[in-house]
């Protein structure tokens, strides 16, 4: 016993979290640090969730601006349904060590911003989960455990219930005109829910998005095998617009969005083509990307290196909001409204502009609204709300029966509307 309790204060004690209740996501917290993804390993773009014993991975990459190499380490978080800290210790969610090094990574090649890019891939040989649910990642100078650099968070599923569902623009708020509803069931037939309404926690998210994400839903039709959530009101979104995009793969030519392209020592300067708001007009179809980005690089084979940064400037021309302030939004920003985010208005150009260094590739990004201190996020001030917008929703279900010490992640679909 005595040793046993010396073994939980080195894991409590080693770990700088330990017992923390705040909420983990997927953030950066310096500007060394630049185009944070998280993504399952393999693909160019997906949502940051694998099974469990499935072989897939995930992957989180990064890149470290600046000549010189820089030692980064980890540690693993296990966070319940809303990203706080669950009460598990690492022994118990995880086979591995805490603070272990990130040692897959590589220089920049022939570019006039020079960085190292890294890779940490999990689970892997030194780290194995043991439980399904929320994870979050934080990184630090391995001589500083106690200056987080940035945190990415993903989840492990382990799939024992079927999701099916739908999206629709009629909903319970209007028909066909600025608002989607969400409808879904859960096949359980392979684990027993006793008590549906306390026993399971579901998240969902618009094109993960966290900002306006829903919970607290309970279903409206219980069935023996089957739970159907069905035109509750908690499930209608606003329906958005589509993302805007811009492309900027070369200095030798203008990509798509792209206005102009200068260098500025030390930077190539990329001006956006200047925006407006789309409020009120009429729905263009767009093939976008739900607000995601890829790296990517003209001529070159691996742009994870090859790929060069930019000064990217955007600019939208409207009227001054008095009573909030507009942020650009997208996972360029890894769909984190704060300072970074948070555009200036030019009262000589009357437009809010925002310039940020990015990596050269396909981007989406749209604009939206923040009243006050406390408000809510509203894309749809500046960007409208049409019915038709494509969107993904994600939905994740957590399982939590009376005795037990985390949230199980039993079950995740995708669901994406066709108008």
């Amino acid at each position: 016993m005595k040793q046993f309790a010396i073994c939980l204060l080195l894991f409590t004690g080693f770990f700088p979290y330990a017992f923390a209740r705040e909420k983990y996501y997927t953030c950066v917290n310096t500007n060394q640090i630049h185009t944070l993804q998280v993504k399952v390993a393999g693909t160019m773009m997906s949502d940051p969730v694998i099974r469990f014993d499935s072989g897939e991975r995930i992957e989180i990459n990064f890149d470290a601006i600046g000549h010189n190499y820089n030692r980064f380490a980890y540690s693993i978080v296990h966070c319940d349904a809303d990203w706080t800290q669950s009460a598990l210790i690492p022994i118990e969610y995880m086979d591995g060590f805490q603070g272990l090094t990130i040692d897959d990574f590589a220089t920049s090649v022939n570019t006039t911003t020079q960085y190292t890019n890294y890779i940490l891939q999990l689970p892997s040989e030194e780290v194995r989960f043991k439980a399904s649910g929320n994870y979050a990642v934080c990184v630090y100078r391995e001589n500083e455990p106690d200056k987080i650099l940035f945190t990415a968070c993903f989840s492990i599923e382990e799939p024992l219930v079927t999701l099916s569902g739908g999206i629709t623009g009629n909903t319970l708020a209007d028909f066909n005109r600025e608002h989607q509803q969400v409808n879904f069931a859960i096949d359980h037939r392979n684990v027993p829910i006793a008590y549906p309404q306390t026993d399971l926690k579901i998240y969902v998210f618009q094109n993960n998005r966290r900002d306006n994400a829903v919970t607290g839903l309970k279903p409206s039709t219980i069935l023996r095998d089957r739970l159907i959530y069905d035109n509750n009101r908690d499930l209608i979104f606003e329906a958005g617009n589509e993302y805007r995009r811009i492309e900027f793969l070369s200095n030798k030519y203008n990509g798509m969005g792209i206005a102009g392209i200068q260098f500025h020592n030390p930077y190539y300067n990329v001006e956006v083509m200047t925006d407006r708001p789309r409020s009120g007009q009429p729905y263009q179809y767009d093939q976008d990307q739900d607000g995601r980005y890829f790296i990517r690089c003209s001529g070159c084979t691996d742009p994870d290196t090859e790929a060069d940064y930019y000064i990217v400037h955007f600019a939208l021309v409207c009227p001054p909001f008095p009573d909030g302030a507009v942020h650009l939004h997208g996972h360029l920003l890894n769909n984190v409204l704060d300072g970074n985010s948070q555009m200036t208005y030019n009262s000589e150009t009357n437009r809010y502009e925002k310039a940020i260094l990015l990596k050269q590739g396909s981007y989406n990004y749209q604009y939206a609204f923040l009243p006050g201190e406390t408000g809510s996020t509203q894309p749809g001030v500046i960007e409208g709300n049409n019915y038709q917008a494509e969107n993904e929703y994600a939905i994740y279900v957590y399982y939590r029966p009376m005795g037990t010490r985390y949230d199980r992640l039993i079950g995740t679909a995708t669901l994406k509307n066709i108008m």
